[in-house]
């Protein structure tokens, strides 16, 4: 029953290690995401530190890193409540080490003074041919065979449980290390949080302060912006037009063959053809393909309040992600360029199709590719422009189309 009771603590005690790992990992790997995160977001505002000018950049900027601290501080804290949790079962481990050790120890003392006191061959023999009959003669022998086997186990037990005891102590030391590292980072993130909170707000105020300016100046963007969705969707629709004629002129040519070589005069209907997958598994690869740039997302897909004005709405049909100045877009997928194109305002366009799905970058300067080139996934498309009148402000703007649909990019690119 003992034996059974010391493997089922081993047993608990090894499955409770195995979680506690699991979600160690778990949460480091989310920490290590959100400071790199938090280091492109550094390095972005440092760019533009030398002007000291507040934006809604740097205010979109800093609000990024706000959540991606908080995200960090949250993990943390669960990372120091795991670790809480481990030093108790290490603690609560050791002790019914402590509690069993101390046990087999009194045994073993009885054992090796009664071993002492009959420690003599010739005594324990004359203990068993001192037997009146041959059985007890016989039960004689087992019970000094079964009771110096019994003080070796003892022996065995009371090792094994002593060697346990050393590992749990310093894995106790470990955990302790780790949960003071753990507390520290704590100190420090809670300590730049709040420096950016008190960031945030003195841009917020000086932004709030022009907000007339601000009005104009989206007003502006919004009209850039416009025009370069209208051309966009207007090319795509021609695109797509264009593909559907090609195919369903190919297919009549097909049938008219296929009547020509038959005897038969019942006509087959010909069906409307559609553009199909044909870069062999875009479609698959939702939530895996690779950021077109190295950046942060400083425009979400979709409508979402403006970050100053109030009662402002902001439409975005796809993705603005700021990146570090002369930074190249990268094609995420492979295919085929079918676009370049310019709006005043807006510098170049790239568009590459893939099968049935479009890629869009557009904020480009020199562009790297011609339409009717095959591009490879990652393959550099286009430099970026850095507009050094803001900042040296370096933004791609990025579309997904599926057909004549949008698509929210953020959902196909790998987190």
């Amino acid at each position: 029953m003992k034996k059974l009771l010391i493997l089922f603590f081993i047993s608990a005690f090894f499955a409770t290690n195995l979680w506690t790992a699991d979600n160690l990992k778990t949460l480091r790997k989310k920490q290590a995401t959100a400071k790199k995160n938090i280091e492109m977001t550094n390095k972005l505002l440092n760019d533009t530190k030398k002007s000291q000018k507040a934006t809604v950049s740097n205010l979109t900027l800093i609000k990024k890193q706000i959540v991606e601290r908080e995200k960090l501080i949250s993990s943390l804290n669960n990372e120091i409540s795991i670790l809480d949790a481990d030093l108790d079962s290490l603690n609560t481990q050791i002790t019914t080490i402590n509690n069993r050790l101390d046990l087999l120890k009194n045994e073993y003392a009885k054992l090796v003074n009664y071993a002492y006191f009959h420690k003599s061959t010739k005594n324990e023999l004359l203990y068993v041919f001192s037997a009146e009959t041959i059985n007890q003669a016989y039960r004689r022998l087992r019970y000094v065979q079964e009771l110096s086997a019994y003080r070796k186990k003892q022996s065995q037990e009371i090792q094994t449980l002593s060697d346990s005891l050393t590992l749990k102590l310093q894995e106790i030391q470990v955990v302790k290390k780790d949960k003071a590292i753990a507390l520290i980072g704590r100190q420090n993130e809670t300590s730049k949080l709040q420096q950016s909170q008190k960031d945030k707000e003195k841009i917020l105020q000086n932004l709030s302060a022009k907000e007339k300016e601000l009005k104009a100046k989206l007003k502006k963007q919004q009209e850039q912006v416009n025009r370069l969705n209208a051309q966009i969707e207007k090319m795509i629709a021609k695109e797509i037009a264009e593909a559907e004629r090609r195919a369903k002129a190919k297919a009549e040519a097909k049938q008219k063959a296929q009547q020509k070589n038959t005897s038969t005069s019942k006509q087959t209907p010909i069906a409307k053809p559609t553009e199909q997958v044909v870069s062999g598994g875009f479609d698959k690869n939702k939530g895996r393909l690779p950021w077109p740039v190295k950046g942060t997302i400083t425009g979400h897909f979709g409508v979402h309040p403006h970050p100053v004005l109030k009662q402002v709405m902001v439409n975005n049909k796809g993705i603005y992600i700021q990146t570090p100045a002369n930074s190249d877009a990268c094609a995420i997928y492979e295919g085929e360029v079918t676009q370049i194109f310019a709006i005043p305002g807006n510098n170049n366009a790239i568009i590459v199709k893939h099968g049935n799905y479009r890629t869009v970058y557009a904020n480009i300067t020199t562009t790297y590719v011609k339409s009717g080139d095959k591009v490879s996934a990652k393959q550099k498309l286009g430099k970026i422009f850095v507009d050094t009148e803001n900042d040296n402000k370096t933004e791609l703007y990025f579309m997904l189309y599926k057909g004549a649909n949008l698509e929210n990019p953020e959902n196909w690119l790998v987190k």
